[in-house]
C-alpha cells in the first residue's frame, strides 16, 4: 500500500470504530436512560450471586433503597455492591466497536464478537465475585484489587483479543 492509500485505509478504520463505538454506546445509554439499576446491572448481580451460591456462600441480592446499585449480602452482611459501571457492557462495547472498524467478512466478525463478549462477561462476574470475596476476607486488598489488579485484567485481556483479532485478519489477508 503506497502513503495516501494507507493513510484513507487508516482514517477509514477510525472513523468506523468511532462510528460504531458512537451507535452501541448511543443505543445503550437509551436502553438504560432512568432504569437504575439497568437489565445488564441486574444480570450481572444475579450471576454474580449465583457464582457465590455455587461456592456454597449464603448469598442474596437485591436492590438498594437508593435505586442506582444492587448489593449482594452474605449471611446479610453486605459484600458487593454493583453499579452500571461494573456490568462490563461499556467495556464490550469498546471491544465490538475494534473488531468491527476492520474490514473482515461478516461471520467472522459475528464469531469473535460472539466469543469475545462471552468472555469479557465470563471474567467480570469472576472479578466480582473475587471482589466480594476480598472484601470479605482481606479488606485491605480491596481498593488496590478493584482500582489496579482488575482493571488491568480487563483491559489487558480486550487488548489481547484485539491483538489476536488482527493477526486473524491479517493471516486472512484482509488487514
Amino acid at each position: 500500500m503506497h502513503q495516501p492509500t494507507a493513510v484513507k485505509y487508516i482514517i477509514k478504520i477510525i472513523l468506523r470504530f468511532f462510528l460504531v463505538y458512537g451507535l452501541l454506546f448511543a443505543v445503550y445509554r437509551f436502553a438504560v436512560l432512568e432504569r437504575r439499576p439497568d437489565f445488564f446491572t441486574i444480570q450481572t448481580a444475579r450471576q454474580t450471586d449465583l457464582l457465590f451460591r455455587a461456592t456454597g456462600h449464603q448469598t442474596r441480592w437485591k436492590v438498594l433503597p437508593d435505586g442506582a446499585r444492587v448489593g449482594i449480602f452474605d449471611k446479610g452482611r453486605w459484600i458487593l455492591n454493583i453499579i452500571e459501571g461494573c456490568n462490563s457492557v461499556s467495556i464490550i462495547i469498546l471491544f465490538l466497536a475494534f473488531v468491527w472498524a476492520f474490514p473482515a467478512p461478516w461471520k467472522e466478525r459475528l464469531w469473535f464478537s460472539a466469543a469475545g463478549t462471552v468472555l469479557i462477561w465470563a471474567v467480570n462476574l469472576l472479578r466480582l465475585w473475587i471482589l466480594g470475596l476480598v472484601y470479605a476476607y482481606r479488606y485491605s486488598w480491596f481498593d488496590p484489587m478493584h482500582r489496579v489488579f482488575f482493571p488491568a485484567v480487563i483491559y489487558g485481556m480486550v487488548v489481547v483479543l484485539w491483538i489476536i483479532w488482527m493477526r486473524r485478519m491479517m493471516r486472512r489477508g484482509v488487514v
